[in-house]
C-alpha cells in the first residue's frame, strides 16, 4: 500500500511540473501538442539545402519562448564576399511568396568571409506556433530578393 501511494504521489507530481500545451494553426486546423516544463523553450532546427543550382547550403536553429524567437544561421558554399538576406517564412519550401515572420528589419544579412561561409543571429519579437509550418529563406542578394538559393524547413 505505501508503495502505491509514493508511485501515485510521484506521478502526480510529474503532472504537475509539465504542462500540455496545445498549438492549433488556424489556417489549416492542424494541432500540435506538447508535454513541457512550463516556460521551457521551444528548438527549432532546418537543414539549408541549396535551390535553382545555387552551391549554398546551411543549418539553422533556435528557441522560441515567451513571445519571441532567437535563431542563427549558418551558410556554406557562398561565393566570398557575397551578402545575402535571410528570414523565416510561414510554409514549406514548396512554397512561394510567403510572408516574412516578424520584423523583416531584425533579420540581419549573411555576410559570406573568404571561405565562402557565414553566419547570423536574429531575434524576433514573434513565438514560433508548431502546429504551424515554417522555412528559413535564403535570398541571392539585397537587390536579387525574390531568388532563393537555399531553402530549409523550420521544425520542432
Amino acid at each position: 500500500m505505501r508503495l502505491a501511494a509514493l508511485t501515485l504521489a510521484f506521478i502526480g507530481a510529474m503532472a504537475c511540473s509539465r504542462t500540455p500545451k496545445v498549438e492549433v494553426d488556424p489556417k489549416t486546423g492542424r494541432t500540435d501538442v506538447d508535454i513541457q516544463a512550463p516556460g521551457a523553450p521551444e528548438t527549432w532546427k532546418a537543414t539549408l539545402a541549396s535551390v535553382g543550382g545555387s552551391t549554398v547550403t546551411g543549418t539553422a536553429s533556435g528557441t522560441t519562448a515567451h513571445d519571441s524567437t532567437n535563431v542563427t544561421v549558418t551558410i556554406m558554399g557562398a561565393t566570398p564576399g557575397a551578402t545575402h538576406p535571410w528570414h523565416i517564412h510561414d510554409g514549406k519550401c514548396s512554397d512561394s511568396g510567403a510572408p516574412v515572420v516578424g520584423d523583416a528589419s531584425a533579420y540581419p544579412p549573411l555576410v559570406v568571409g573568404a571561405d565562402g561561409s557565414a553566419t547570423a543571429s536574429a531575434h524576433i519579437g514573434v513565438k514560433l506556433n508548431e502546429a504551424r509550418n515554417y522555412i528559413i529563406n535564403i535570398h541571392a542578394s539585397p537587390t536579387n530578393m525574390a531568388t532563393i538559393v537555399a531553402c530549409g524547413d523550420y521544425n520542432d
